[in-house]
């Protein structure tokens, strides 16, 4: 009687449709580092010499013909199993270099979806699994059928969660067990929402992908000399000529300025539109499941127990519209909170009070707050001050006649917004630390509320520069799985509680991943 094999128990190869996908994505690589010189030859043209053109019509179909080797060859050298007896998954990847990854199951977070467009064309799915307490990379399994993948989901999460409960003795259902019956609702993002948040949100990141952008093209360019430096100092010569007072280069700028602004709106706005396109968070009864996007279309399952930090953001207008982020920081071996984070955008206030009473073990009670010395408002004003000092000193060399004017116009920056700004800055921060949580909040305009429960605490950090030491000032950093909370600039008050927190650490039984 023929033996029947568990399920991925022996080493396979990705969904066959996987080599279409490594060779285009490949190609699109090329396409990346060579398309400066590809655009060079279009705009300079072959000179009507055929035997040029028959020379790189051979060497594209040579380099596409060496692309799709070793899109195979990469094909068939990813292989990868789960080792039932050890209690581990195993990759094995590398063309040239052969690369094996043995990953514990007791490692292993997070098994999750994540689909390109591209992918989605092909129809295939990403896998991915997330690890921590490791400096290891996640592990991505970019093409697989969609049955191959939810069966490697399941029963990898089966198999963590049966070995977590093998050393905890923490009784815990499979977190990615879907059941349509236990399955509500909890926050869906509309079209309307969508808008409303590319807005009130990211307003200057899309004037510096456009910055980036020209300057990226500039510089391609530039090296294949389709943009004469000549010309280049002649519209510079030309710009300071025609607008040679500096009230006329202000306006003129703030005028650029603000045409870039819009158009940057409007960019974050189709920026924010793509990654969080028909957003869907469901609760279950032990997980929130979570897919979005619409270029990149991830799926991802949240425990409580993973989850080691939440920030909440938003700002005065998206507060009138009743907006908030939530942005969820799970255990992972990246140790940066912006780096580790999930977010889910558009909330409103009852759906972020709902879902932080499903992830929070503990509910909120008022605690001691703390605010920092009252030095670090004056380092921020004095930090603040030092472009606007380097500015005055290039005005000074580049336009001597002109110091007045250019003085008056720092003068009232600085003490019109600068000043204002870093006092509102400084008022804002604070730290507060209940009996089950530490609270960090802060920001002026973008406002954000760090939130970390006290038992998935690890470890605090006191740091005191030698200047700090006559006043008596520390600086405070609070370590989890999922990134850390820092505190700056206050007195050894905030110790007496820092010990409580570990405390709390020592004398609570709950497993915190």
């Amino acid at each position: 009687m023929k033996m029947m094999h568990k399920p991925f128990s022996q080493p396979q190869t990705q969904s066959k449709l996987g080599i279409i996908f490594i060779f285009l994505g490949q190609s699109v690589k090329f396409v990346r580092i060579f398309g400066a010189a590809v655009i060079y030859f279009f705009l300079k043209g072959f000179e009507a010499n055929s035997e040029l053109v028959s020379i790189a019509l051979s060497v594209l179909i040579g380099v596409l013909l060496l692309l799709l080797g070793f899109s195979y060859l990469s094909f068939q050298r990813f292989r990868f199993y789960i080792d039932y007896d050890n209690r581990e998954f195993i990759l094995q990847k590398g063309v040239f270099n052969t690369e094996v990854i043995s990953l514990p199951f007791s490692k292993i977070q997070q098994v999750y979806f994540r689909r390109s467009l591209l992918q989605r064309l092909i129809g295939v799915y990403s896998v991915i699994l997330d690890t921590a307490g490791s400096s290891a990379q996640e592990i991505n399994i970019k093409a697989l059928s969609e049955s191959e993948a939810k069966d490697l989901q399941q029963i990898l999460m089966e198999e963590v969660t049966a070995q977590k409960q093998q050393e905890t003795n923490d009784v815990e259902t499979t977190a990615d067990q879907e059941s349509g019956e236990d399955s509500v609702a909890v926050h869906k993002l509309s079209v309307l929402a969508l808008l409303k948040l590319g807005l009130t949100s990211n307003y200057f990141r899309g004037v510096w992908l456009i910055l980036i952008f020209l300057g990226s093209l500039y510089q391609q360019f530039g090296e294949f000399e389709l943009i004469e430096e000549s010309q280049y100092r002649e519209g510079i010569r030309g710009y300071f000529e025609a607008y040679s007072k500096p009230v006329e280069l202000l306006v003129l700028t703030a005028l650029v300025f603000v045409a870039m602004f819009i158009l940057g709106i409007f960019i974050s706005s189709i920026e924010i539109f793509i990654k969080y396109f028909d957003l869907a968070l469901k609760q279950t009864k032990d997980s929130l499941e979570l897919e979005m996007g619409l270029k990149t279309n991830t799926k991802v399952s949240l425990k409580p127990r993973r989850v080691q930090l939440m920030r909440i953001v938003t700002n005065p207008m998206q507060k009138r519209l009743n907006l908030n982020e939530a942005q969820i920081a799970i255990a992972s071996s990246r140790d940066d909170l912006q780096k580790s984070q999930i977010s889910i955008p558009g909330m409103e206030r009852m759906q972020l009070e709902r879902v932080k009473k499903f992830l929070f073990t503990y509910r909120m009670r008022p605690g001691r707050v703390f605010k920092p010395a009252y030095i670090l408002y004056l380092r921020l004003i004095i930090i603040a001050g030092l472009p606007l000092v380097l500015t005055a000193i290039v005005g000074s060399v580049v336009v001597p006649n002109y110091m007045v004017e250019i003085g008056l116009v720092l003068l009232v920056i600085y003490a019109g917004l600068v000043l204002p700004y870093q006092f509102f800055w400084y008022k804002a921060l604070s730290l507060e630390i209940t009996p089950e949580f530490v609270i960090k909040r802060k920001g002026v305009w973008t406002q954000k509320t760090e939130i970390l429960e006290l038992y998935k605490l690890q470890s605090v950090s006191v740091t005191q520069p030698f200047w700090y030491k006559r006043r008596g000032l520390y600086n405070y950093t609070f370590h989890t799985a999922g990134g850390d909370i820092s505190f700056p600039v206050t007195t050894s008050k905030m110790q007496r509680y820092i010990n409580y927190a570990l405390y709390r650490v020592e004398i609570d039984k709950k497993a915190w991943m």
